[in-house]
């Protein structure tokens, strides 16, 4: 029956199925896999039980990828895999993997991901599904006055001691979409710059409270085998927390702009 590619009906994701890599990955699936990327910013993959060498190579097909542990973009210490360590193992057992937080990845480098595809290999029987949400319904739902008042502003990002710093304006323009897309996250966005704190907090807190409203948001339930490819550039994630001591293992390539 070959490829399908289906939105789902929340404000963001697609379930791809019939996808063959038994052969790689031809042109004309590339392409259909990345316009579909561009509409839909988060592609579901149910069962599709990538190997190591499967999950590079379609990472591969979205941009350049790097462990982010081997390129010091990432605070944390892991296991990699690949032939150049372009497999990050995410762990459950670690505290610091339960990323119950939402976030974008690694906004504390000059140049953040494009994106991640993440590979489920060892699933909860129960819980720990992952939440996306789409930061260009985000901006749109804003008030004309507040996008007018936020398009000027930068923010700070990174945890001193943990991370690096970098900054970033707090509305961004996708590369390929040309749309217009918050840029912040409750992660690693710590303050807007030239503004007091008292006054950043303010502005941070309303556009974080109001960038994580469930209307923005989709949901996914994990089996084993699953992977999810999402775009960094215009969501947030976050990785719920009520599994408990059940293990829970990902790998996760991540792709930088080629």
């Amino acid at each position: 029956m070959g490829m399908t590619i289906t939105p789902l009906p929340q404000a963001l994701g697609a379930r791809v199925e019939g996808l063959d890599l038994a052969t790689g990955v031809d042109d004309d699936t590339a392409q259909r896999l990345r316009n579909a990327w561009r509409e839909n910013l988060v592609l579901f993959f149910p069962g599709l039980g990538l190997t190591e060498e499967q999950h590079i190579a379609l990472g591969s097909v979205f941009g350049a990828l790097a462990a982010t542990t081997r390129t010091a973009d990432d605070h944390r210490s892991h296991e990699v895999l690949g032939p150049d360590g372009e497999i990050l193992v995410l762990d459950g057992s670690r505290p610091a993997d339960r990323a119950n937080a939402w976030h974008t990845d690694v906004t504390f480098t000059p140049s953040p991901p494009i994106g991640s595809l993440l590979s489920m290999r060892v699933c909860p029987d129960k819980g720990g599904d992952t939440l996306w949400s789409n930061q260009y319904a985000a901006y749109e739902a804003l008030a004309p006055a507040v996008r007018a008042f936020i398009d000027g502003l930068e923010a700070v990002h990174g945890r001193p001691g943990l991370t690096d710093s970098t900054t970033h304006p707090v509305v961004t323009t996708h590369p390929d979409t040309g749309r217009r897309t918050l840029f912040v996250n409750r992660g690693w966005t710590t303050r807007i710059a030239g503004l007091s704190q008292i006054e950043s907090n303010g502005i941070l807190g309303m556009l974080f409270d109001h960038s994580e409203r469930p209307e923005f948001m989709t949901r996914w339930t994990w089996r084993a085998g699953d992977a999810a490819l999402w775009d960094n550039r215009c969501t947030m994630h976050y990785a719920v927390n009520d599994y408990g001591d059940a293990a829970r293992v990902l790998h996760r390539v991540t792709i930088y702009g080629s």
